[in-house]
């Protein structure tokens, strides 16, 4: 008896790292905080199932808590596949090699809308006034304040979590302007526009969002990560992610594409490019 317990117990630490390096060979994916975990999890494990059937690769979803979570764990490189905002795929292009395999379709152009009655007639008079926008890390938020170049001239940001907040938070008197994407603001209804007027909108347009992979990405999963993701197939599994962006579905997209993005967020701690 004491003996089979003793190979029983020999059996068992040998097979101990077996384990451990099934763990360290998955594939973590993760997205931008935008939502609750819970909520991540919900619309993302349905797309990160398929990707492990399409690839023959265990990919594990390791969603975060917050930005700092997030930001934290992205830098450290913890994270192999990512689908989050064009600024933020820049910067791993430029920072740790990733390359972007698939994105959303169309592009992202900031415009800022303002009060009638504010006296307005241009975004630099702005500087030192409460504008209602989402809080940094945001895409817009970052290139809306990148137009001031001395810290004196900045605006006030009033934070919102939605373009529907931005328009009441203006409406209401939160602040006299609001950052939004042009699309939105076009399709707004004659009401929702009413005492507000159109102040600014950049030349200057972004990709969308999209996916990048890590260097512990092979070539081969790589090509079958951009076959996944870009195949009628993905609908059934990305269809909620989907709808989120309002979109049909993921495009191919190349890393050049997003090169130069990342100096938006050289004010954000952690992200400067040397």
């Amino acid at each position: 008896m004491k003996r089979s317990t003793a190979i029983l117990a020999a059996l068992l630490i040998l097979a101990t790292p077996y384990p451990a390096l099934l763990a360290s060979d998955a594939l973590v994916f993760s997205t931008a905080p935008t939502q609750p975990p819970e909520l991540t999890r919900q619309l993302y494990q349905p797309l990160v199932d398929y990707l492990s059937r399409e690839t023959s690769r265990k990919i594990v979803l390791k969603p975060a808590k917050n930005f700092l979570e997030y930001s934290r764990a992205m830098q450290k490189g913890e994270y192999d596949i990512i689908f989050d905002g064009p600024h933020f795929v820049g910067w791993r292009v430029a920072k740790h090699k990733h390359k972007v395999v698939a994105k959303l379709p169309g592009s992202i152009r900031l415009v800022v809308v303002g009060r009638d009655d504010a006296r307005i007639t241009g975004y630099e008079d702005l500087a030192g006034k409460k504008v209602c926008a989402f809080s940094s890390p945001n895409l817009l938020s970052l290139a809306f304040m990148d137009l001031y170049q001395r810290p004196g001239s900045q605006p006030i940001l009033v934070k919102v979590n939605s373009f529907k907040q931005a328009l009441e938070c203006v409406h209401n008197g939160g602040g006299v302007a609001a950052i939004m994407r042009e699309k939105y603001w076009e399709v707004q209804s004659f009401t929702q526009k009413q005492g507000l007027r159109l102040i600014y909108s950049t030349n200057k347009t972004f990709p969308h969002r999209a996916f990048s992979v890590g260097e512990r990405v092979d070539d081969k999963t790589r090509k079958a990560i951009v076959m996944a993701l870009t195949s009628e197939g993905v609908i059934a599994s990305g269809d909620a992610i989907l709808q989120r962006f309002r979109s049909k579905k993921f495009t191919a997209a190349q890393s050049s594409e997003y090169v130069g993005l990342e100096a938006l967020l050289k004010p954000v701690w952690g992200y400067r490019v040397q």
